[in-house]
């Protein structure tokens, strides 16, 4: 059963220092091959000022560098063994760049239960010096009784 009462609960915040590796280790992993991601001289042709993260970066900064998130989740009701992912969501302000320090705030945006399962959206606001460059939702699904 979901705690509802965690609705729009903020966990403390988390630090994320974005690596020009990791930047490149994600773009591998799923195949995305765009020069923009790796190669420095090509992302500054086409007007950033280094290569920049790509679209689903967010997602392995939360997980890399919110890894009590599957605590929080347990916390709230929510069985990891049986979640499934359901969908991401990303709005960028502004390019984030290798070096660059992120600060996430996690909020339980949402929650719902029904006889067969349960639904958790989680939102992250990423900053960087104060500022917000990107809001990524996080919708997951929880089979129930399987």
């Amino acid at each position: 059963m979901l705690d509802s009462n965690a609705v729009g609960k903020e966990y403390e915040p988390f630090t994320f220092e974005v690596d020009r590796c990791k930047i490149k280790e994600l773009c591998l992993a799923i195949g995305d091959n765009n020069p923009l991601f790796f190669d420095k001289n090509f992302a500054k042709k086409e007007g950033y000022k280094d290569t920049p993260v790509s679209l689903t970066f967010a997602t392995l900064m939360n997980f890399w560098g919110y890894p009590e998130i599957w605590t929080k989740m347990k916390e709230i009701g929510i069985d990891a063994k049986k979640l499934l992912h359901a969908g991401e969501e990303y709005e960028y302000f502004e390019p984030i760049y290798p070096g660059d320090i992120i600060k996430g705030f996690v909020t339980v945006e949402s929650l719902r239960s029904s006889d067969t399962m349960d639904i958790a959206t989680f939102k992250t606001t990423f900053s960087r010096d104060g500022k917000t460059v990107l809001i990524a939702h996080m919708k997951i699904v929880v089979i129930l009784g399987a």
